[in-house]
């Protein structure tokens, strides 16, 4: 029975989704928490007064002297005072103060509107507490009832509040970090293993097409011959002409099996220091009577000096063959520019044309195995062309293109720039 394996392809995206919900979610609870905890503790002390204020009215109803209250005390209280219509503090826990008027207007609305009055004000010894001015009603009369609370167990709250609020929000960061981290491994493993199963279809695809291209090689050898002979000795045209046919189809042919071993030979270990400025001389050399067939203007620009490591004829073989590509796209007339220069400890190159361009679907594409665009083409070109690259370390990709033309950029990194 064929085993089935559970694909969670779609779920990769819905993981992270869920932890910013999640995280989202969780933020929103910290910070409801904390905004609920400030009401709370103001409710707190507002009750804690009024409890207070009840308390005291009781004893001044028993009391009409209020000489009950001047002993009065509580640890909530940092102050109380009594503070009869005109200001005058009749009664205050501290002694010294009693008789004085008040210089605040603060407990007006007591008296104008029957009104009570709560803040938190900053004493002169710098601790902020609640004051709270309520009615005192005793024997017929009203006077106010100014109470300062101590505010630390309602800030108490608060900074619990607050400390439970930043605790979430450095355990949802360190979560995050260490989700980021992870999520990073795993790109990073998900490429090794791709890396190695392409390694590893590349080697069996070496194995196999090695095989193929050498139990072609020596058939095709013969037929081209025979056929060559057949196009050089028959005078007859029906027999010279599928000749010719029979000797061109095998030279594609041959090509393809050349390239085919080229894909799927080894990379090259060895790699010795290598100027890619010469290389690509040398290869504009070799694509230039090309170039003048077609009337293409070649236009370079490369710097002196820099140093890469590695094989200079597979460089080559790599330059010359987006050169043969560039001019295939070139129009008679076009140009064809060829420029170097170092970037960020690379040697950047960059081979623009005034072709008719590529197809933005397109600029990966072309780099796959097999893949052509045109009708006579192998399709193994520009896929030497990255393997090679990339054996170096280096990367190619399609820089620009559009109608008016397409620019190729390969980076090699760079050991040394010579000044």
């Amino acid at each position: 029975m064929a085993r089935k394996t559970f694909r969670y392809g779609g779920l990769k995206y819905w993981f992270p989704a869920a932890g910013i919900f999640l995280s989202l979610l969780l933020a929103w609870y910290g910070v409801l928490h904390y905004r609920k905890a400030l009401p709370v503790a103001g409710e707190n002390l507002r009750g804690l007064a009024l409890s207070l204020a009840a308390a005291m009215e009781t004893i001044a109803v028993k009391d009409p002297s209020l000489a009950s209250l001047k002993d009065f005390r509580a640890s909530d209280i940092a102050y109380f005072a009594i503070i009869e219509p005109d200001g005058t503090i009749r009664i205050h826990s501290n002694s010294a103060l009693a008789g004085t008027r008040v210089t605040d207007r603060r407990f007006t609305p007591i008296f104008s509107r029957g009104e009570s009055t709560d803040a938190r004000i900053r004493l002169g010894t710098g601790e902020e507490v609640y004051e709270s001015n309520t009615p005192l009603h005793y024997s017929g009369q009203v006077a106010t009832l100014r109470l300062a609370l101590h505010t630390f167990r309602s800030d108490a709250v608060i900074r619990g509040a607050r400390a439970h609020m930043l605790v979430l929000f450095a355990l949802l960061a360190l979560a995050w970090i260490l989700g980021l981290l992870l999520f990073r491994l795993h790109v990073r493993a998900e490429g090794f293993r791709e890396e190695i199963a392409h390694r590893r279809r590349l080697a069996q695809l070496g194995e196999m097409g090695a095989a193929i291209a050498h139990e072609i090689r020596n058939p095709l050898a013969g037929i081209k011959g025979y056929a060559q002979l057949l196009q050089e000795n028959s005078s007859s045209a029906s027999v010279a002409r599928p000749a010719a046919l029979i000797v061109e189809e095998s030279l594609r042919l041959e090509r393809l099996v050349n390239d085919l071993l080229c894909f799927v030979r080894p990379a090259a270990t060895a790699h010795t220091p290598v100027n890619p400025g010469n290389v690509i001389r040398r290869s504009l050399e070799i694509a230039e009577p090309e170039a003048a067939r077609r009337r293409v203007d070649i236009i370079a620009d490369l710097a002196e000096g820099l140093v890469i490591a590695g094989d200079a004829d597979g460089l080559e073989q790599v330059f010359l063959n987006l050169l043969k590509n560039c001019l295939q796209a070139v129009a008679e007339g076009g140009i064809l520019e060829v420029r170097m220069a170092e970037r960020r400890g690379m040697a950047r190159i960059e081979i623009r044309d005034t072709g008719h361009g590529i197809p933005e679907a397109e600029w990966e594409r072309i780099f796959e195995p097999f893949h052509t665009t045109r009708a006579r083409g192998t399709g193994l070109g520009l896929a030497i062309c990255r393997k090679i690259v990339e054996d170096h370390g280096g990367v190619i990709r399609v820089g620009n293109s559009s109608a008016d033309g397409t620019t190729i950029v390969v980076e090699l990194p760079l050991v040394r720039h010579k000044g």
